[in-house]
């Protein structure tokens, strides 16, 4: 009874212990920045957006903040560094006529100045970028697209689609772990819309409406190495695939007809792989060509994915709900084993001629609840070589 009562003296008559203690727990742990373009000179947008992110970069990080103006029509992409957030509220991001390049980029690429439009002469890691889009924020492409020779023929014409390469891309992260992509309207794309590449990790890509109805038109596509990504909430039109899960080799863009790579560097230079596995994608509906959604191995694996509730909704167009490539169809080295644990639940055909193809085996896999509502249409066209796949609760109207 002494010694809690000399206990209760002691901090009733020296407050300063617990006021340390206090203290402690009001510590600043959220030193981050927030700036916005018009905080920053620069004889155009452009160049006060890089001037501001090169204040944040010597922050090692913060938000750069988009409202002030309901257009930021920029000349050059947006290159953001780690830990790194772009809101984007209430306005539109912009790229300018006659430019190419991407409108958003992850900023560790050392582009050679020399050839800006090969392959970059180094990729560094990155982490920790979010691009968080409110109240109506819309990422655009250029009315009037580029025009330029193309170097392999000597003819001048429009650069649109993916022949022309990685700098096409509307919003591209390349070797990032941990980010977010949220909260967009993607529209008047010049080649793929979001492309997630090179060993990027831990992100999460939702609630975006995709209008990309160019040449090569594709939405979201994770390429060359993956993992740990979300992707839900996903609605609009595309003159391509909606969601690609692409596990090229290097074969893919060899052919003559890309004209610069499709990606800014050979993943067989670095550690990351190109492998894509422990993808989680839900909630998509998407109108159009080609397909909703893919996936395409080739020597580098796909395994871990869990699918629910995709379809091509009442609008139509698409040719499949959902296609499993594979046997050489988009690069080499495919082997049947290549693709495991493929986990699908709630696959709807409004209009698509099928539900869902197999023109590869796969391996240990479950799909569940295929629905076609097309007459005429089928719900699965499966592949003999499937090992250990069950497919059950096919439903056809």
């Amino acid at each position: 009874m002494r010694l809690i009562l000399f206990a209760f003296l002691i901090f009733s008559f020296h407050p300063g212990i617990v006021f340390a203690r206090e203290s402690k727990n009001l510590e600043n742990d959220d030193k981050s920045i927030v700036v916005k373009p018009e905080d920053f000179e620069g004889k155009n947008i452009s160049e006060k957006i890089s001037n501001a992110l090169g204040f944040l970069k010597e922050c090692d990080g913060g938000t750069i903040l988009f409202k002030d103006n309901t257009i930021y029509l920029i000349t050059e992409a947006i290159a953001l560094p780690s830990n790194t957030t772009m809101i984007v509220d209430g306005c539109k991001i912009k790229l300018a006529d006659q430019i190419f390049d991407n409108i958003i980029r992850s900023g560790n690429l050392d582009i050679d100045e020399q050839n800006p439009n090969s392959y970059a002469k180094q990729l560094l890691p990155a982490k920790n970028i979010r691009i968080v889009g409110k109240n109506g924020a819309v990422i655009e492409g250029a009315e009037n697209f580029y025009e330029g020779v193309n170097p392999k023929t000597g003819i001048k014409e429009k650069w649109l689609g993916d022949y022309w390469g990685w700098r096409n891309f509307t919003i591209l992260f390349s070797y990032v772990d941990g980010f977010e992509i949220s909260g967009l309207k993607v529209q008047k794309t010049h080649s793929w819309g979001i492309v997630l590449t090179n060993g990027c990790k831990n992100g999460h890509v939702s609630n975006l409406e995709l209008h990309t109805t160019v040449k090569n038109g594709d939405g979201i596509s994770i390429i060359q190495g993956g993992s740990d990504i979300l992707i839900e909430n996903i609605t609009g039109e595309t003159s391509d695939d909606s969601i690609i899960l692409a596990a090229f080799d290097e074969s893919r863009w060899s052919n003559n007809k890309y004209v610069f790579p499709l990606l800014p560097v050979r993943y067989s230079d670095y550690s990351y792989g190109g492998d894509i596995h422990d993808i989680t994608c839900r909630n998509i509906e998407t109108s159009g060509i080609h397909h909703v959604m893919i996936l395409l191995p080739s020597q580098p694996k796909i395994y871990n994915i869990y699918c629910s509730n995709i379809s091509d909704g009442p609008k139509g167009g698409k040719r499949k709900v959902m296609r499993i490539y594979g046997n050489g169809q988009y690069g080499q080295g495919f082997k049947p084993g290549n693709m495991y644990n493929i986990y699908m639940n709630d696959i709807l055909s409004y209009k698509a001629d099928i539900a869902l193809e197999f023109l590869a085996p796969v391996h240990n896999s479950h799909f569940n609840k295929i629905t076609q509502l097309k007459p005429g249409g089928k719900d699965v066209q499966t592949d003999p070589e499937n090992v250990n796949v069950r497919i059950t609760n096919m439903v056809k109207k």
